[in-house]
């Protein structure tokens, strides 16, 4: 019996390549493997119930900071403002979201598009190889994010005003 990297035992005892073993039809468990959507449609269904959840829930200007940046030091960090920002995008109202968090305003529709063409595919059969985000794009993220943050805590008059997640 060959004990190489290269075989396991099959069912009597004969070699079988790893391979045919690891990327055979079925998973550790003998069940078939889920086809690609299933995963998109189970992180696509938690997603839609937060947000479902956060909608119902109604969160407003209370004037109680739910940030612990803005109860703490009364600063608003970069996602302060963001079930707000949420709450208004399940109701439709872009303008309201972007009044709360601009930033999410922006980002959260954009990733709910990418969801959905890769769930369009994936549901067909061909799921679409999403493209890799070179190294520069996060070096813009992490600079756009950070400024965002020290303008929106800044008392520079209306537009940082309006980019505070208080505004309204």
């Amino acid at each position: 019996m060959d004990h190489s990297p290269a075989a396991t035992a099959g069912p009597g005892g004969e070699p079988q390549p790893v391979a045919a073993v690891a990327d055979g039809p079925s998973d550790h468990d003998g069940t078939p493997p889920r086809p690609a959507w299933v995963r998109g449609a189970v992180a696509g269904g938690a997603v839609a119930a937060g947000a479902l959840a956060i909608a119902a829930v109604g969160p407003t200007d209370t004037g109680v900071p739910v940030c612990w940046s803005a109860g703490l030091f009364g600063v608003d960090c970069p996602l302060c403002g963001g079930l707000r920002c949420t709450s208004a995008l399940v109701h439709g109202d872009w303008f309201a979201a972007a009044d709360h968090n601009l930033l999410l305003a922006i980002a959260l529709p954009l990733v709910a598009v990418g969801w959905a063409v890769w769930m369009f595919g994936a549901l067909r059969g061909r799921p679409v190889r999403m493209p890799r985000v070179p190294p520069w794009a996060w070096v813009t993220l992490g600079v756009v994010t950070i400024a965002f943050t020290l303008v929106r805590n800044m008392d520079l008059g209306p537009v940082a005003h309006y980019l505070a997640a208080t505004s309204g």
